[in-house]
């Protein structure tokens, strides 16, 4: 998701070309949302809960601002869900489903990273639910709290029925790079990619299946820096990592999602943009106000379309058929 970057206290200095790149991602990255009209409500449409390969199920977010395409990981011994949606309710839901899919399974929970609408709903799930988190993601809760929760909640009243009494749910399990998690016949390789979009991006990888769980990394709407740690050259090696995977699916965080690496050669695409045309204004002397507004005045490279996983691939990529559960 994107937000504005005053939502955020900079620390530290910075050079004018970082600042100049950070400016012109906020910008780019609120320009969309502020013309809409009036969205849908932000809440999780279980009704769409679709199967994509023998054991990944997700819940498609209709590209709706501050829903996300939420996952579940189904094993032989355990499941894992990835995001939770916007508040309790949402995460409410989002258990009912997983108890569905992983019936007296064990159930483990994480969250691609701590914006709003996919971290606090986490409350909603029993303590015998195991959540894992980096400490890069832990660090990032600590230093910016409910802040972001607080801005989602003025915005208009559903959000703010949704996020009442909303708070981040201490972890059970945390890691610093990489956490592989068996769950019986698959695993998830869980892995800490920040700082890109948030200091605490991350990404789930089911290799067994070649679906990725991108996260805010790679999508089709724009990038945005999220975070005053964000670094546009630590993104752009991360997509190098990402595409080095070589997903045949990409369940970005908003979104359709996507059939292989085109978010990912897109996203580089953009970012190499701004970058380019930042070290441009620099060169020329310009001022931060003029550099912003000489780099979006022309369009920007936009990650190309991307054909999204239909019922036909999903049945594909599993013998079993296309499953879908509704609300009871």
């Amino acid at each position: 998701m994107s937000t504005k970057l005053s939502s955020f206290r900079m620390r530290g200095p910075m050079r004018k070309s970082v600042r100049i790149i950070i400016s012109v991602l906020a910008v780019v990255g609120t320009a969309l949302p502020l013309m809409a009209q009036t969205p849908p409500s932000p809440v999780v449409r279980v009704e769409g809960l679709t199967q994509i390969s023998a054991h990944v199920h997700i819940i498609p977010d209709n590209s709706v601002p501050l829903v996300p395409n939420v996952g579940y990981v189904i094993g032989d011994r355990a499941a894992l869900v990835i995001d939770t949606g916007l508040g309790p309710r949402n995460g409410s839901a989002v258990y009912e489903v997983a108890k569905k899919l992983a019936r007296a399974k064990a159930l483990y929970l994480v969250t691609t990273h701590f914006h709003p609408e996919h971290d606090l709903g986490a409350q909603a799930f029993p303590q015998t639910t195991s959540l894992i988190r980096s400490v890069d993601q832990v660090k990032e809760i600590a230093e910016s709290g409910l802040q972001l929760a607080k801005v989602f909640a003025s915005r208009s009243p559903i959000n703010a029925e949704l996020l009442k009494d909303a708070d981040f749910r201490k972890a059970d399990i945390t890691f610093e790079r990489d956490y592989d998690l068996d769950l019986g016949g698959v695993h998830a390789k869980l892995t800490a990619m920040g700082p890109n979009h948030t200091l605490g991006d991350t990404i789930i990888w089911i290799e067994s299946e070649h679906v990725l769980f991108a996260g805010d990394l790679a999508m089709r709407a724009q990038p945005a820096f999220a975070s005053a740690h964000s670094s546009l050259r630590h993104w752009l090696a991360i997509l190098d990592r990402l595409e080095e995977l070589k997903p045949v699916i990409i369940v970005p965080s908003h979104g359709p999602t996507g059939d292989g690496t085109g978010f990912i050669t897109g996203y580089r695409a953009y970012l190499t943009e701004v970058r380019d045309r930042t070290g441009a204004q620099k060169r020329a002397g310009s001022s931060m106000d003029q550099a912003v507004e000489t780099v979006t005045a022309a369009p920007l490279a936009i990650a190309p379309r991307i054909r999204p996983v239909s019922p036909v691939r999903s049945r594909r990529l599993t013998p079993r058929r296309h499953e879908c559960i509704r609300p009871e």
